[in-house]
């Protein structure tokens, strides 16, 4: 674990997935309570009468230290670490979140009400500002030439929490069935399993061939929330509470056009706007940590390669006098802000534009900064069958280019997976799937 505060932590979440999570299907007017995810207002006046999700997980992995071709990702799942294709530089980062969807349900109680109930586990992971080379010698072996590194506003930061959330959804105006406001609210009750984190303002040395020697000058801190020899029982009976709450408002737009275009079908069976949207802040909250250990390096000596390559923070245990602290830690949930445009071009067929902007400073300290991106989303949508081709961009994963697809109770997809399959240089994996029991309207 020591290990993974510094080298690993953002990989150790790939094993588990393999920001935003379901990218394509999180735009489809069919989507449940998954609606709820990105706006609670999407559960009012919804097209779905009552849904069921029985199990769904997603997670998305965006950075700029290796390509996310499929045969790295098959090597990151796999744990080979050692046998990726880098892009090292002097400020590697990387970002990794997953999303697990338990048991969960939305309600339409009429016209204007509904409610909702979601469960979720989720694992938060930022890894902000290291030097890409000095990263490849703690995984791979340091090499046989010499290398100076520094690296400045280091921050690798693991966050894993559970949340229960009641969602309420309801139509706050009409006009003439032209003009329609809804909300919703979302409040969650939050389990904090743990945070995990390093980080430095300053580290800066140099490695040295002859002597096998990692010399280090500068500092380095890290925490753990709890104890590595805690059993597995005692650790699920110690969650630290928190509450949280999403937010979000839609307009909708509906033309006599767009409300008559499936004639014959009842009004609520099928989508009647012709544009929508829709402004959301969620993970608002956050969770409080009591009697955390935090442990201050100043740094100004030599390790020995290998032990610095088995366990780094070992390696600063054994050759530095540290200077721990217990205290009090408050995590911030990885707030965000997400404005979403859809509009209806023909029955059927939709184009759907959507922002994601965090509301975390990356160097905010006990937090997870999140994933700025736009993607913009053609699909083509019914009651039974839809299909999604998003194309994402943001300054950390670049343009990637994804498909999705839904049919029936089952949706399974990816926001980059065309890009991992046909690019060398993918900076972005993402995936996701879920099964669901959905009650439509009748029409």
């Amino acid at each position: 674990m020591k290990k993974t505060l510094f080298v690993l932590c953002c990989f150790l979440s790939i094993q588990i997935t393999f920001s935003q999570s379901f990218i394509g299907y999180e735009t489809d007017n069919f989507n449940g309570i998954h609606g709820a995810l990105v706006n609670p207002a999407n559960i009012a006046d919804a097209r779905i009468q009552m849904d069921v999700n029985v199990m769904s997980a997603g997670g998305v992995l965006a950075n700029d230290y290796t390509g996310l071709t499929l045969s790295n990702i098959t090597d990151l799942i796999d744990g080979n670490l050692a046998d990726i294709n880098t892009l090292s530089n002097a400020q590697n980062s990387v970002l990794a979140n997953a999303e697990i969807l338990g048991p969960s349900f939305m309600l339409n109680l009429n016209e204007k009400h509904s409610v909702g109930l979601i469960t979720k586990a989720r694992i938060a992971n930022t890894f902000n500002n290291v030097d890409g080379e000095l990263l490849d010698g703690l995984i791979d072996g340091f090499p046989t030439a010499d290398f100076d590194f520094e690296q400045n506003n280091l921050d690798a930061t693991t966050h894993i929490w559970g949340e229960v959330g009641v969602s309420y959804g309801r139509v706050l105006f009409y006009d003439y069935d032209q003009h329609y406001l809804k909300g919703g609210v979302t409040l969650k009750y939050l389990m904090g399993a743990g945070i995990a984190q390093g980080t430095s303002n300053n580290l800066a040395g140099s490695f040295s061939a002859s002597s096998n020697q990692v010399n280090l000058t500068g500092d380095f801190s890290y925490l753990i929330s709890y104890d590595d020899d805690q059993n597995t029982s005692d650790y699920f009976q110690n969650l630290s509470p928190g509450f949280g709450m999403d937010v979000g408002l839609i307009y909708e737009f509906r033309t006599r056009e767009s409300r008559f275009a499936d004639a014959d079908d009842h009004f609520r069976a099928l989508n009647t706007y012709r544009a929508k949207i829709g402004v959301s802040v969620l993970d608002i909250g956050a969770i409080k940590y009591e009697d955390v250990q935090l442990t201050n390096y100043d740094v100004n000596g030599s390790v020995n390669a290998d032990e610095a390559e088995e366990d780094f923070i070992d390696a600063l245990e054994n050759n530095f006098a540290g200077d721990s602290i217990t205290g009090d830690v408050t995590v911030a949930l990885p707030t965000r802000l997400r404005v979403n445009i859809d509009y209806k071009i023909i029955p059927k067929v939709y184009a759907n534009v959507d922002i994601n902007q965090t509301l975390i400073e990356e160097d905010s300290p006990y937090n997870n900064n999140g994933l700025n991106r736009i993607t913009f989303t053609p699909r083509f949508e019914t009651r039974i069958f839809s299909a999604y081709l998003p194309v994402t961009y943001s300054a950390l994963g670049r343009t990637s280019i994804g498909a999705g697809f839904k049919f029936g109770p089952a949706f399974i997809g990816s926001g980059s997976i065309i890009s991992n399959v046909v690019s060398d240089t993918a900076q972005t994996a993402n995936m996701y799937f879920g099964f669901k029991v959905p009650i439509k309207h009748k029409r």
